[in-house]
């Protein structure tokens, strides 16, 4: 007899089966509906509702499930391949109790839930990773001057350890977004059952502290129907991705001919079929495809759950792979970030030679405007036909400064201001116009060695996070394990 149709339905046609089916998309849920099963039995168990000869009857052939569990794309899913083999292996009295209490509905939402939070501590171990390699750059890095960009044209002289820092603090935002959302991803559905959770007189807390999680979904129906858990997570692995397809984006760029800024090793490039000169930074650039991919599986599933009525529909089995394709990416693109980077190389000559005096304009004006009593807005007319006469002529900027200022400032500000050569070369000279920068955040070494303390400290924080919460889990497992160990050896 089908375990599922039983007498109410007859077979399902091939196609239908493959169509509604989602065999192919469950290998993730295995271990964990094999956990969820392991800890609903020994709830019923211990409140009296199975037999413990029939418990441990489950419970053995629940651990003989292998890993690489074959599934039968005919039962739909692996809810009811694994309960299948149950039945097959303890009989079917023992095995037929195996769903007591309990439905696909709460089962899968909760499965889900069990594979993401792994998978949120693993994407954020990544995080940690590149965060860690990012750091690492900005300390050796902290002298090393270069032109910080706006709409891809040179602003003012910044440093590559502030720059780099600057994807540090992005990507660490990003950390702790994914470990707030753990807090709502870790949360039992179980014991909703189809939505309205059942007559019997279940312990969900048990079932949710054996299964490791922190809170319970309370309300059945939510918690059969709701899968903003996932999207949260695809949300946040969205901007992730939207921040490091930024890095790789600049990667490209600095591995070309004309920035030469930077250059990825050999293992993370590649070269043309018919032009042997080429090395293209091909990771970074299938890294900059992929945050499409993420953009799109959000996309996808809100498109996915925006009208569904509650609660549960089967539409919600497609949100699944899209999770799955989020975190695999995500999960891909760091790790491979986190060794092109720690590997890149640096030119810096080209980095320095590539800062002209011209990127201190600002600098400039806002000097004049305080130390020689002219508005700002009249200082940065004066140092825009500065600007424009050096563009015009092609003579550097700091010599058209030094040259002609009195004039310019004469004729615009109505006022003759005059510089020392070494108030200009203060102001305009890369290394020494970073150097004066003191504000909080700025790019002067001095205050990239604050900022990179810093983040060591909240790197090393999350970092801990992580280890406690990827600690609870082995915890409940081993708790499960022993409470399955015991009942089975018939100890009470």
């Amino acid at each position: 007899m089908d375990i599922l149709r039983g007498e109410r339905l007859s077979g399902p046609a091939p196609e239908s089966a493959e169509f509604t089916g989602s065999v192919a998309d469950d290998a993730p849920l295995i271990a964990p509906v094999v956990k969820i099963n392991m800890a609903h039995m020994l709830m019923l168990e211990k409140n009296g509702y199975v037999k413990t000869s029939d418990a441990a009857a489950c419970l053995k052939a629940l651990k003989a499930i292998p890993k690489k569990f074959k599934m039968d794309a005919n039962l739909e899913d692996v809810h009811m391949n694994i309960e299948a083999f149950v039945i097959d292996r303890a009989g079917g009295d023992a095995g037929g109790q195996l769903n007591l209490g309990k439905s696909r509905n709460d089962q899968v939402a909760t499965a889900i839930r069990m594979v993401a939070r792994d998978k949120i501590l693993e994407i954020a171990k990544a995080m940690e990773e590149v965060s860690r390699v990012l750091i690492t750059l900005g300390k050796k890095h902290a002298n090393w001057v270069m032109p910080g960009y706006t709409h891809l044209q040179h602003a003012q002289p910044v440093t590559l350890g502030h720059h780099l820092l600057a994807h540090n603090d992005a990507l660490q935002r990003n950390t702790k977004r994914l470990l707030q959302c753990y807090e709502r991803v870790n949360a039992c559905p179980m014991g909703a059952a189809a939505l309205g959770s059942v007559v019997l007189t279940i312990d969900r807390d048990y079932v949710c502290n054996m299964l490791g999680f922190e809170s319970l979904v309370e309300n059945t129906i939510d918690a059969v129907s709701s899968r903003d858990f996932a999207l949260e997570t695809m949300s946040v692995l969205a901007l992730a991705m939207a921040d490091l397809s930024k890095l790789a984006e600049e990667i490209i760029l600095w591995s070309s001919s004309e920035f030469s800024f930077a250059e990825v090793a050999d293992e993370y490039a590649s070269t043309s079929s018919i032009m042997p000169q080429k090395k293209n930074p091909v990771v970074a650039e299938m890294i900059r495809s992929r945050a499409a991919m993420a953009f799109g599986d959000l996309m996808a599933g809100l498109s996915l759950v925006k009208a569904l009525p509650l609660s549960y529909n089967l539409d919600l089995q497609d949100l699944t792979p899209r999770l799955w394709d989020s975190c695999n990416n995500t999960l891909a693109s760091l790790e491979l970030m986190g060794k092109m980077l720690a590997t890149m190389k640096f030119n810096k000559e080209r980095l320095e030679s590539s800062v002209e005096t011209a990127v201190g304009a600002a600098d400039l004006a806002s000097y004049i405007a305080v130390k020689k009593g002219i508005p700002f807005r009249t200082a940065h007319r004066v140092v825009g036909a500065l600007a424009k006469k050096s563009a015009d002529s092609k003579e550097e900027f700091s010599k058209i400064v030094a040259k002609h200022l009195r004039e310019a400032s004469k004729r615009i500000a109505k006022k003759e201001v005059s510089l020392t050569k070494e108030e200009i070369n203060a102001l305009l000279i890369p290394s020494s116009n970073v150097n004066r920068k003191v504000a909080k955040g700025s790019p002067s070494p001095r205050e990239i060695q604050k900022m990179i303390h810093a983040r060591q400290e909240e790197l090393s924080e999350m970092t801990s996070i992580v280890a406690k919460k990827k600690s609870a889990l082995a915890k409940a497992e081993t708790s499960l394990m022993l409470a399955v160990g015991k009942l089975e050896g018939g100890e009470k």
